[in-house]
């Protein structure tokens, strides 16, 4: 007789480990969504993940260069637990997707007329007007203004008759036309790094997103229900039965934390090229929410991509793929076994993606270029007021703040460029597309059975499949209530054609 939470396990195998609570989030969510505290959980120790701490987040920068021991365990029945603890993982999920509902919604809601042509017309003003990379130059800015006065002051004394005008000789102007173009082209290849950072992250996001539609599109299409109804057998045929939809749900939840882990430990691998070996701020990694077991947290730790590791992107890579071949081998995709082949094909996608944006991250001009640049820039800004003072007099501070401005703030845009990567506002966020990507997935998540109620109803009952049909009092969405996929079964609907011999 099948025995449901005893079936025999490999005992090589280890049972990954987390912490025995849950996350302060979590807690709230389930004791407000469904009904039961967290304080009526009783999982054994080291049995969830949970969300790693902002103290946490900025120590994955460093590398603990070892594995802490571990210990291996039998599995134990505690199937009302996980059942719980899948109920609570559907109450986060519920809100998730409500509120990504409510934020699509609110942006048909946008203001229009005229607050909304006030409200555009300040949001260009206040781009024009902002100092951006000048700020970054004032001090250069304040040197040479009291510099090209100073010089002016001298011509005065001079009678205003200098040697090196540009009324007497113009020599000076050749190094500096050599000069516009080497700091063209210095600003030509750090914007071919700047876009080839940002395509390899579109790509990485990518592989993620068609690995999630993949796996949710090929999950065994079945009937959803409460975590109040999983508790008695009442309305299934077998506890096999319950127990596959339990995992089912269940592997949504994990196949979801993993990606974002994945995407993660990438991305940070990616920022953290910009530290130089200092601990990013709170505010900096507060924007990229991860949660991990102890032994996941204790494995990525191990090292990190400034010495020339990638495990951990590895690792992550390795664990998503087993979870989703590990369900295939039970039979819960539908086809036969090539689920597991596309998900290790767009995850190899993934990685070379990483490698490639990698590449750029940890990679830049040698830094005597830049030098010899920064050298040959404030020597001619140095020289240039001399050629315009018996022109310009006392004005020659302004184009010689002009060439200021223009010179380095080449050289400070192309600097800043050069490693699309880090927690400035003008490098990729990566913090953002990790929200995106988790919405894509917490999207596919819910709609992904979706992928069957293409095609007309007529055609659907030409064929002999059921009709789709739609509420119409609920078109707004505001009806969601269920977790994922969908409450109750899609009913099939009374032929319009009759039947086909």
């Amino acid at each position: 007789m099948f025995e449901p939470w005893r079936e025999p396990i490999d005992p090589m195998l280890p049972a990954f480990s987390t912490p025995d609570y849950y996350s302060a989030s979590c807690r709230s969510d389930v004791s407000s969504q469904s009904g039961w505290g967290a304080a009526s959980v009783k999982l054994l120790p080291q049995t969830l993940s949970r969300n790693l701490s902002v103290q946490q987040l900025k120590e994955l920068n460093q590398a603990r260069g070892h594995m802490p021991t571990l210990s291996f365990t039998q599995p134990v029945s505690f199937r009302a637990e996980v059942a719980r603890r899948v109920a609570m993982l559907d109450a986060e999920f519920s809100v998730r997707v409500q509120g990504i509902g409510a934020r699509l919604q609110g942006s048909r809601k946008q203001r229009s007329g005229w607050s909304l042509c006030i409200s555009r017309m300040c949001h260009t003003f206040a781009n024009l007007f902002s100092l951006g990379v000048i700020s970054e130059i004032l001090p250069h800015l304040a040197f040479y203004m009291v510099y090209s006065l100073g010089v002016s002051y001298y011509a005065e004394c001079q009678d205003w008759e200098i040697m090196w005008t540009c009324t007497k000789q113009d020599a000076i102007y050749y190094p500096a036309v050599v000069l516009s173009f080497l700091l063209c082209f210095r600003a030509s290849g750090c914007m071919d790094r700047y876009l080839e950072g940002s395509r390899c992250v579109f790509e990485m996001e990518k592989s993620l997103r068609d690995t999630a539609y993949e796996v949710m599109s090929s999950l065994s299409l079945g009937t959803c229900v409460a975590a109040d109804d999983l508790a008695s057998s009442a309305g299934w045929n077998s506890e096999r039965n319950e127990l596959q939809e339990l995992r089912k749900r269940y592997f949504k939840h994990e196949f979801r934390r993993l990606a974002r882990l994945l995407f993660a430990c990438a991305a940070r691998d990616l920022s953290d090229s910009a530290l130089e070996h200092e601990a990013p701020g709170d505010e900096q990694v507060a924007g990229m929410d991860l949660a991990m077991t102890k032994v996941e947290h204790a494995a990525v730790m191990v090292t990190h991509s400034a010495f020339g590791h990638a495990s951990r992107v590895y690792l992550a890579s390795a664990w998503v793929l087993k979870l989703v071949k590990g369900l295939e081998e039970e039979g819960y995709f539908k086809g036969e076994g090539q689920v597991h082949k596309s998900v290790e094909h767009q995850l190899h996608s993934f990685k070379h993606s990483w490698l490639a944006a990698r590449e750029v991250a940890y990679s830049s001009m040698p830094g005597s270029v830049t030098h010899i640049l920064w050298l040959l820039t404030m020597v001619m800004n140095l020289f240039m007021p001399w050629e315009w003072v018996t022109v310009c007099k006392w004005n020659t501070w302004f184009p010689s703040l002009l060439l200021v401005i223009s010179f380095y703030g080449i050289l400070v845009i192309a600097n800043d460029m050069e490693n699309p990567f880090g927690f400035d506002e003008d490098d990729v966020q990566l913090a953002d597309v990790a929200e995106h990507l988790d919405e894509e997935v917490c999207l596919t998540m819910q709609y992904s059975a979706l992928d069957e109620f293409g095609g007309e109803n007529l055609y659907r009952n030409l064929m002999g499949i059921p009709r789709i049909l739609v509420d119409e009092a609920d078109g707004d969405g505001s009806g969601f209530d269920g977790p994922p996929m969908f409450s109750k079964p899609i009913a099939s609907s009374t032929p319009l054609l009759g039947s086909f011999g």
